[in-house]
């Protein structure tokens, strides 16, 4: 088998060969630090069943026209504003938001709406505000709001224009691979 971090059994491997290394000079950083890593591996096995339960329905009961046309390069601002109630709506971990990513790109959406839908899943997220809101202020939350929201909306177009031209990951390889 050939190496590559693209591999989740190298990547597990690395880990561990980097907690052997740890181990030699510091065994007590490196006894929590693989401790860390096991419960954020339980956490994400606790987690993917449901969201890939939740991508299968999606896939199955959503048409892709559908999010092509809400989503999708002719969607224009109302596309930006769904992306960003989506975002700002969703619950869980923002690695649950990768596979939604996925599936909505399969589907037809905009680069510019994916990163705008990750972008408000992991940073503007309506219970987050509400934290907020509660602990450091309104002032602070409509503030950080502020903020946040054109960065987002600024990274979702720019990586849309970088990826202008070039061709998606399924047609490189329909193009490398034809036949297949």
């Amino acid at each position: 088998m050939k190496p590559s971090l693209k591999n989740p059994l190298w990547v597990a491997l690395l880990v561990l060969a980097a907690h052997l290394l740890l181990w030699m000079s510091w065994p007590d950083l490196a006894a929590h630090s693989l401790r860390n890593w096991g419960r954020g591996l339980v956490d994400v096995a606790l987690v993917v069943p449901s969201v890939l339960v939740l991508m299968g329905l999606f896939d199955a009961w959503v048409p892709k026209e559908a999010v092509a046309r809400s989503l999708g390069p002719a969607s224009g601002v109302r596309g930006v504003l769904l992306a960003l109630l989506l975002g700002t709506g969703a619950a869980g971990p923002i690695y649950a938001a990768f596979p939604i990513g996925v599936t909505l790109r399969e589907k037809g959406a905009r680069p510019a709406n994916l990163v705008i839908f990750l972008g408000a899943w992991a940073t503007i997220k309506l219970p987050m505000l509400m934290m907020e809101s509660a602990f450091l202020g309104l002032r602070f939350a409509l503030l950080r709001l502020a903020l946040t929201l054109p960065g987002i909306l600024a990274c979702g177009f720019l990586m849309e224009a970088l990826l202008s031209g070039k061709p998606s990951a399924s047609q490189a390889h329909a193009n490398t691979h034809p036949g297949e």
